[in-house]
């Protein structure tokens, strides 16, 4: 662990301790006046999340935050947003500041609203929601669909807001709060950032939490952000930090690993909830969400599994012509978070090189139906289409079976089977027994992905920010190698 200035103490439940914490020094807080706040609203904080408070709230003898951009990598069910919502009430209600409290998802941006409403009521006085001291603060709301804000006597403001491309935003903010901060991008910030120059308050806060960006996911921000504080020096003395999570995936399903990366395990963290949680995602997504595990480039880790050239000598400057008795196979593979696709075919000739190409990269925004109408309109000319990936895989499946698929064309690896698909196509590039032609999206998949471990007895797969469209190839070798089936071929399905 790296830190300077103070540091949570691991709660007498959990053996957590933070994977990196970065604060300044600091001689008063006023994080100890939100955190004795907290019980009025409903809150009670173990730590961790006292501390945390205290360092976010620290301010120097001019009353400037010591801290005026903060980040927190904690896992999901941690309780991160309490802090924030104990801070953003207090600086609001009662120091008079102006915030804009943002999330990527409208539903989300209710849902702390809801959170809210719980403090302060739905509306001024209002007798049945709000907490004793805390209701008579609020002075005026705002309930239009998406400019949602609340007014206090201080003359402090929250407003909520979904992070769009052209968000409606109605104040001059004092103190951004950016949760699910790995969806954040470049142009988000580029809206809302300019909201806070004209602050009342000249005390701007800037405020990330999130879990770790996801693989396929383009938000930058967040990930740049960890990447100063890692880095430390210059870039990061007006930054805190606070980062719980494991440092490999490993067994995800290791209680005994909970413990040493959710601080809150054993106070409000239930460990039932979490693993309901988990049961529906892949190993890489539910490590990321639950265990906070960054990918490795974002900390300079391992190596990328192929190099640029020997990439670049797999290259030929055209796929080979279709001819008779060629085998043909499909693999489709979702990104962890399944908001990608990709799709490769794979081609055996009679005689020489497996060859492979990019098909698809697309975003799942549309559905799978598309797909699955592409998949099957090539079922007689193809022997196989693996699909592989947790979220979204079952319900491209599914359509495919609506669709009254042949017997064995549609095939889900086992975790067994991917690992092997991940080695047919590492394999086929060092050993230059696979060819492709000039794809940047397939190259770069190819040339930044590192080795991710799947299981416990030694098996891996490709990681990384943009893994599928090689991990796609990898599936598409794999169904050449072991489909039986073999349909008469008049020409190249695809």
């Amino acid at each position: 662990m790296t830190s300077s200035g103070s540091s949570p103490t691991p709660s007498p439940r959990s053996s957590a301790e933070p994977r990196l914490y970065l604060a300044q020094p600091w001689e008063r807080t006023l994080g100890d006046v939100a955190a004795a706040a907290a019980p009025s609203m409903g809150y009670e904080l173990i730590d961790w999340q006292r501390d945390f408070l205290c360092d976010m709230g620290a301010v120097d003898a001019a009353g400037k935050w010591v801290h005026p951009r903060v980040g927190e990598s904690v896992p999901r069910q941690q309780g991160k947003s309490v802090d924030l919502i104990v801070w953003v009430s207090f600086l609001a209600a009662v120091m008079g500041y102006k915030v804009l409290w943002t999330e990527h998802n409208y539903s989300t941006t209710m849902e702390m609203l809801k959170r809210f409403r719980e403090i302060f009521g739905k509306y001024p006085h209002d007798r049945a929601l709000g907490r004793p001291g805390w209701r008579e603060q609020l002075t005026d709301v705002c309930s239009q669909t998406s400019q949602e804000w609340m007014g206090f006597r201080s003359g402090g403001v929250i407003q909520f807001s979904t992070r769009t491309k052209s968000s409606r935003l109605g104040f001059s903010f004092d103190v951004v709060v950016y949760d699910e901060a790995q969806e954040l991008t470049g142009v988000h910030v580029q809206v809302i950032n300019p909201t806070t120059t004209s602050g009342s308050k000249h005390n701007l806060q800037l405020i990330y939490a999130g879990t770790p960006t996801r693989a396929g996911v383009p938000a930058e921000v967040f990930r740049n952000v960890r990447s100063q504080a890692w880095r430390g020096g210059d870039e990061s003395a007006d930054l805190m930090w606070l980062e719980y999570g494991v440092t490999e995936i490993g067994d995800i399903w290791d209680e005994s690993r909970w413990w040493a990366v959710m601080p809150s395990l054993g106070h409000h963290a239930d460990a039932r909830a979490i693993r309901a949680g988990m049961k529906d995602m892949d190993e890489l997504g539910a490590a990321q969400e639950y265990l906070g595990y960054w990918l490795p480039e974002a900390t300079g880790g391992d190596p990328p599994l192929v190099t640029a050239e020997q990439w670049d000598a797999c290259e030929v400057p055209a796929a080979p012509p279709p001819s008779e008795g060629e085998k043909v196979a499909y693999g489709v593979k979702f990104s962890a978070d399944g908001s990608t696709v990709a799709l490769c075919c794979a081609v055996r000739p009679p005689e020489g090189r497996d060859h492979i190409e990019l098909r698809f990269l697309e975003p799942t925004s549309r559905g799978v139906g598309w797909l699955a109408e592409w998949i099957s309109q090539r079922a007689a000319g193809a022997c196989c289409a693996a699909i592989d990936g947790r979220s979204g895989a079952g319900a491209l499946c599914e359509r495919l079976e609506q669709l009254r698929m042949p017997r064995g064309y549609v095939v889900r690896p086992t975790a067994d089977q991917a690992v092997s698909a991940a080695t047919a196509v590492y394999e086929g590039i060092q050993t230059r027994s696979v060819t492709h032609v000039a794809d940047e999206a397939l190259g770069r998949s190819a040339t930044t992905s590192v080795r991710r471990r799947i299981g416990r007895s030694g098996g891996w797969g490709w990681g990384g920010d943009d893994p599928e469209a090689i991990e796609a190839a990898g599936l598409a070798l794999w169904a050449l190698s072991n489909s039986r089936r073999n349909p008469s071929r008049k020409g190249r399905a695809g």
